[in-house]
């Protein structure tokens, strides 16, 4: 099923694109702050081993958050597409359109409520 209702794709386009922003924004703070001239001042010239476990901790921390940032605007970003092709918002269980207020907090959802449901209740088969 085709997204055809264009007051629906414009409204569902603004959330993605504020969202995506929102996302990019927060990246990009959170990298200048952790790579602001303190983080790299303290930890320059490391002390003992246990100021290198907790370097090691941070940077490691550091990446995994950047990793999880990466896929989720790589899931935007393929939202996105789906919206100019117009199957954006639609499940891919029912065909029907997905609530925009699930879309709100789970904007790369593939599924309707009902399906996901019904996807989570199923037992897998040995």
């Amino acid at each position: 099923m085709l997204v055809n209702n264009s007051v629906r794709r414009n409204r569902l386009k603004k959330m993605l694109l504020e969202r995506k922003r929102k996302m990019w924004n927060d990246l990009r703070d959170e990298l200048f702050r952790k790579l602001g001239r303190e983080y790299n001042i303290q930890f320059d010239n490391p002390h003992d081993i246990e100021e290198l476990a907790l370097m090691d901790i941070i940077e490691d921390t550091g990446i995994a958050v950047a990793d999880i940032r990466r896929e989720e605007l790589e899931q935007m970003d393929e939202a996105l597409r789906k919206l100019d092709a117009g199957t954006y918002g639609v499940c891919n269980g029912c065909d029907e359109e997905i609530d925009e207020d699930r879309l709100k907090v789970i904007p790369f959802a593939e599924f309707c409520v009902k399906c996901q449901s019904g996807r989570e209740t199923k037992k897998p088969t040995l």
